[in-house]
């Protein structure tokens, strides 16, 4: 079994470059060219009395488009929201087993849920390709934020998916992605 914990920490190790250099920079681009747009479309629209008939959907799908990437992000950082308060007191109680099994599942879940909606968002991209559907602006095509909605899913399925192997191999008394963390998140 070492051979494919090797294999998939190697794996996971370039889906986390990727992720993180590629994927992360390319939100956080996105993100600020909508920003600068979004400044130029009030200077625009206060001091000339014009705005570009595209720029409020561009901004808007842009900085929408451009979270959504970066939630994969951070779900592989394991740095998202979450209330812990029912794990914590488990955990406090020393049912540390319990926390896991808990946490295996929900990724689990999360596993499916991002897969099924990746999936299903599929037939819609195709229908708003087919039809040639637009924004509001009736300027910009639709597709290309459906096409970012869906790889924003994939991206957080695959997250999910070797985070499952993580905690299952944590079931198993097993530490596998030494430099990943394994509950890191924002506690509110």
């Amino acid at each position: 079994m070492a051979w494919v914990d090797w294999t998939v920490d190697r794996l996971y190790r370039i889906f986390r470059f990727i992720l993180d250099y590629v994927i992360g920079y390319s939100a956080v681009v996105i993100m600020l060219i909508g920003t600068c747009l979004a400044v130029a479309e009030v200077l625009r629209r206060y001091v000339f009395g014009q705005v570009f008939d595209w720029g409020q959907d561009a901004v808007t799908y842009g900085m929408v488009g451009s979270i959504f990437l970066y939630f994969a992000v951070t779900q592989a950082r394991r740095s998202h929201l979450r209330m812990s308060a029912l794990m914590d007191a488990l955990e406090g109680a020393g049912w540390t087993k319990v926390v896991m099994i808990v946490r295996t599942l929900i990724t689990g879940a999360s596993v499916v849920v991002y897969s099924a909606i990746a999936y299903w968002g599929i037939p819609t991209l195709e229908r708003s390709m087919l039809l040639g559907r637009k924004t509001q602006s009736m300027v910009l095509f639709i597709w290309p934020f459906q096409a970012i909605l869906i790889i924003a899913f994939t991206l957080l399925a695959v997250v999910c998916l070797f985070q499952l192997y993580q905690d299952i191999r944590a079931l198993m008394g097993k530490k596998v992605f030494d430099w990943a963390p394994t509950e890191e998140g924002i506690e509110i």
